[in-house]
């Protein structure tokens, strides 16, 4: 279960940022598809906090 939340924290991270930073520069080069692109960062959060849930509650053996 650790590890399982160690990869979805970075999954979420790496969602979040790419979404942030894609979508950003899409948005400034006047790009139809730049919302697709922000809208990835809700579910990087969402990932993100599912992910360091699932490595908080795990036990650590």
């Amino acid at each position: 279960m650790h590890k399982l939340g160690v990869i979805t924290t970075l999954l979420g991270l790496i969602l979040s940022i790419a979404g942030l930073v894609v979508g950003f520069w899409k948005m400034l080069n006047g790009s139809e598809n730049a919302e697709i692109w922000i809208s990835l960062v809700p579910l990087g959060f969402v990932g993100l906090f599912l992910g360091v849930t699932m490595t908080q509650l795990s036990n650590k053996q």
